[in-house]
């Protein structure tokens, strides 16, 4: 606004205004080209198979696993979708008006190759044998989960999680994953970086064992077992997901065991009286270098002065989350043996009234040989979700040149929720938010880094502004972009 009239200036959203395909993650793949409306995956009218290729007419924020997929409208790189496609190694693309595309609709129910590459896109008409074929030479590698320690029974300290000073950070967090899963694992090297220089919530957790222990007490291994067995629930997928309805549901309803719920309450009262508390998933088979498992399970607040939100609802639900559709066929999908996933959770207080939210990638995922570096950042405003957004809610998406001199900020979109010309972070909160990030990239780089040509390395980072004050939600590997 302030450069004189005769310097002509265009907008990020002029320079990308024609452009109509958003290549996001670089794969090809063979499957059946079919094609779901937002009531398709809404109302379970259709179901997906990881044998299909999704042309979808809405960005989800729910979706099964799927060989590939097309979306009608441009997504942001961090959604959930774009992450699972990362972890599976799946194409993913937006292209504008796919849900109409005459190309697109003539193959619709055809066997066909999808080629998502950096400039273009191929898609091509194969033979059901040729995709087979393809299928049997291109199964996905089983994902190895660490098998449950259930000797830990302690509700947990967050700076209790890892001996860093014994084992080392990469040591220390292989040793935490069996009891305390890989979310409350990473966020447990929050309390051992030097100089406090990340700030993070107060927690604890609770251990793999007290949700063991809760489906023995019921039989619900037993059931769990059962349906496993059961070629109908197998081989049904409406079937599958009812059945699985219903274990959550008995889950929800069934009762704790008296002296963890005893030793629950007094944890809460002791050390967070009167907080409302967050209880966020952390299973073994998530976070994991190479799988993430994104959005795969739920987290739950509970509030001691809200008769609706109490504490033990918020720990089943949790745990009733193991057995969520999506969860149950990714899992299926990358061979990992579903009675091996143990469910901890990390509690910490609830931030009903945050300044802004997001979510970073501390690398410029635009940019994989690392010849412009950056971080790359969602941010919105309040508690507004940038992975799972309301339908037509945009956020701020930038890269933040950390390193560079002036250290620059390049927008691609801003938020729906702001006033025009304005943004979701100040120039100063940007600039902290830029300290964590690298404080987090160098801690973390030994354990997963260091990125090359030959192999990218990043953090995916969870943040919030609350009152003024930057907090640290959660730290994983970040699987790359193709």
């Amino acid at each position: 606004a302030k450069l004189p009239a005769d310097i002509p200036v265009v907008s990020t959203e002029e320079l990308y205004a024609g452009i109509i395909y958003q290549p996001l993650n670089l794969a090809t793949a063979m499957g059946q080209l079919r094609f779901f409306s937002s009531r398709d995956l809404s109302e379970r009218t259709k179901y997906l198979s990881f044998r299909d290729i999704a042309v979808l007419e809405s960005i989800p924020n729910d979706l099964a696993v799927c060989s590939g997929t097309i979306t009608h409208v441009f997504q942001t790189p961090l959604s959930h979708i774009n992450v699972l496609a990362q972890n599976r190694g799946t194409p993913n693309m937006g292209l504008l008006g796919a849900f109409e595309n005459p190309d697109l609709r003539a193959l619709e129910g055809r066997w066909v190759e999808l080629s998502v590459g950096a400039t273009e896109y191929s898609l091509r008409e194969v033979s059901q044998a040729e995709a087979d074929a393809w299928w049997e030479s291109h199964r996905p590698a089983a994902v190895s989960v660490p098998s449950v320690d259930l000797s830990v029974t302690a509700l947990t300290d967050i700076e209790d999680v890892l001996d860093i000073e014994g084992l080392g950070l990469a040591g220390a967090s292989a040793m935490a994953i069996p009891a305390f899963g890989g979310k409350a694992s990473h966020f447990g090297a929050f309390p051992h970086i030097p100089d406090n220089a990340i700030p993070y919530p107060k927690a604890f957790v609770i251990p793999i064992f007290y949700y063991d222990q809760f489906m023995k007490q019921h039989g619900l291994d037993a059931q769990v077992d059962s349906l496993l067995a059961d070629p109908e629930f197998q081989n049904d997928p409406a079937y599958r997901e009812a059945a699985l309805a219903t274990l959550r549901m008995q889950i929800q309803n069934a009762p704790l065991d008296p002296d963890f719920e005893a030793a629950l309450l007094a944890k809460l009262a002791s050390d967070y009286p009167g907080l409302r508390m967050k209880f966020r998933s952390s299973t073994n088979c998530e976070d994991l270098d190479g799988f993430t498992g994104a959005g795969l399970y739920q987290s739950f607040a509970g509030d001691p002065n809200d008769p609706d939100k109490s504490f033990a609802d918020a720990v089943r639900g949790v745990w009733s989350s193991v057995w969520g559709f999506r969860a149950f066929e990714e899992r299926a999908y990358r061979s990992i043996s579903h009675r091996e996933v143990g469910m901890a959770v990390l509690v910490h207080r609830a931030y009903p009234a945050e300044d802004s939210n997001g979510v970073a990638i501390t690398a410029n995922i635009f940019d994989p040989l690392g010849v412009e570096p950056g971080y790359y950042i969602n941010a919105q405003v309040g508690d507004t979700s940038v992975v799972l957004p309301p339908e037509g809610v945009t956020s701020d998406q930038f890269v933040y040149h950390f390193d560079m001199p002036g250290q620059p900020i390049v927008y691609f979109a801003h938020s729906s929720l702001v006033p025009d010309g304005s943004s979701v972070l100040t120039r100063a909160e940007v600039e902290t938010l830029g300290q964590a990030l690298d404080v987090l990239h160098r801690y973390f780089d030994p354990v997963y880094g260091p990125s090359t040509p030959e192999h990218f390395y990043a953090l995916d980072v969870e943040w919030k502004f609350d009152q003024g004050e930057l907090v640290i939600k959660q730290a994983r590997p970040y699987p790359g972009r193709g």
